[in-house]
């Protein structure tokens, strides 16, 4: 049985897809194709975007996506690597007052910090997205979305698919890292022996040395069952918290 231990280990080990050239990275390298407003509203639509969240449009072009999170109240920061598009964003958006919530800047996708938004978007090629994908799992919360025009991510089942204008969407949920051997600690006292396996947010595992049933990974959210009782937690860096229970990792 593998235990998985890392946001990295969750991608057979796709670490070293971020050892390439940076020219072989840039945003440049793909061609800008506006996405129309219709595909725009469907992918915050997708993602859930609230009001007072964070997104980050990789690609962004001039600039669309970061203009309509903004609109919806969200805080949205676009990164496009060409500094006329970047010009064109800024103008538009100083046009339309959105100032305040949407900025654009001039930088690499693979440079840009993605911790702590709530919500990426992507309107890449293939080979990009999986480039990305061990950064948007590496740094990205657990919780948080990935939307996803045209292209998927590989191996990396997707949440949610959807035909908008008759153009794919994608959604991913970023996955705690649930992955490895905990100690259960029911709140009488008594213990219990749980290894969880996991692969993106698929898990699957044992308790007590018999198979959990019904497990399933939703961003920090574990559930699975055990002997009959039903399991509900929050996985945290070490800790996964229930109702009832909390489990402490083992290293």
């Amino acid at each position: 049985m593998t235990i998985l231990l890392s946001r990295r280990s969750l991608l057979l080990g796709s670490a070293s897809l971020l050892a390439m050239p940076a020219s072989a990275r840039r945003a440049k390298d793909v061609p800008y194709v506006p996405t129309p407003a219709e595909v725009v509203e469907g992918m915050l639509d997708m993602a859930g975007l609230k009001a007072g969240e964070r997104l980050i449009d990789l690609g962004s072009g001039d600039g669309r996506i970061a203009r309509a999170a903004a609109r919806r109240g969200a805080t949205a920061l676009g990164v496009e690597i060409d500094s006329d598009l970047v010009a064109r964003a800024r103008s538009l958006t100083r046009l339309e007052g959105l100032e305040e919530r949407a900025r654009f800047v001039r930088d690499d996708l693979f440079t840009v910090s993605l911790r702590d938004v709530d919500v990426v978007t992507l309107y890449l090629l293939p080979a990009l997205n999986e480039r990305l994908k061990p950064k948007l799992l590496t740094e990205m919360k657990a919780g948080a979305r990935v939307v996803s025009h045209a292209f998927d991510m590989g191996d990396w089942p997707h949440d949610d698919f959807r035909e908008i204008a008759d153009k794919r969407v994608y959604r991913w949920t970023i996955p705690a890292i649930a992955g490895g051997e905990w100690q259960l600690i029911r709140d009488d006292g008594t213990l219990a022996r749980l290894v969880i396996d996991q692969r993106y947010s698929t898990v699957s595992g044992m308790f007590e040395g018999r198979a959990i049933e019904a497990a399933r990974l939703s961003g920090a959210v574990l559930r699975f069952t055990a002997d009959g009782t039903a399991y509900r937690g929050v996985v945290g860096a070490r800790t996964i918290a229930g109702e009832g229970w909390r489990a402490e990792r083992i290293d």
